[in-house]
């Protein structure tokens, strides 16, 4: 079982946007819950992403993602304010 506990009012107070993001496939696992639980705890919702947590990657890495719509994705959660 994992000890660490994240500084939530650190982040909570931090100067910079903090996006918690979680992929479509990957919410029901243990690094899913945990990005949705920290979300939580920010006061937000995780932003999902298409695909899973390596998303980004192409086929030839052997664990392809949707890297084309998570490319999209991120430039949408880039864009906002």
């Amino acid at each position: 079982m994992p000890l660490y506990q994240p500084d939530l009012e650190a982040l909570k107070a931090a100067a910079t946007r903090i996006v918690v993001a979680v992929g479509e496939e990957s919410v029901e696992v243990y690094t899913g819950r945990t990005a949705i639980a920290l979300a939580e705890q920010l006061g937000q919702q995780a932003t999902v992403f298409p695909s899973h947590h390596g998303g980004f990657m192409g086929g030839k890495f052997g664990y392809a993602g949707q890297p084309e719509a998570f490319a999209a994705k991120l430039r949408e959660v880039l864009n906002q304010p």
